[in-house]
């Protein structure tokens, strides 16, 4: 089986990233790793991998968004007013 090129991987990547924005999944769970790769469409070791590094930054990335969107801003009720 020929190899995939840089461009094919990096599309294999940006699946995962989208999947793992749209996940649902605890980024902190023990089982983490083992319900990601029960998730992963691919066959070959290269692009599963590829898969589950984007999955796992793209869950990442969602709970980073998640974080600062529970934070209150800082404008407010900072100078007393509400």
């Amino acid at each position: 089986m020929p190899e995939m090129s840089q461009f094919e991987l990096s599309r294999v990547y940006a699946k995962g990233w989208s999947a793992g924005r749209a996940s649902p999944l605890d980024p902190g769970g023990d089982a983490l790793d083992a319900e990601i790769d029960a998730l992963n469409p691919y066959k070959i070791t290269e692009e599963r991998n590829r898969w589950m590094a984007g999955y796992k930054d793209g869950l990442r990335r969602a709970e980073e968004l998640d974080g600062r969107a529970q934070r209150p801003s800082r404008s407010a009720g900072t100078n007393g007013t509400p």
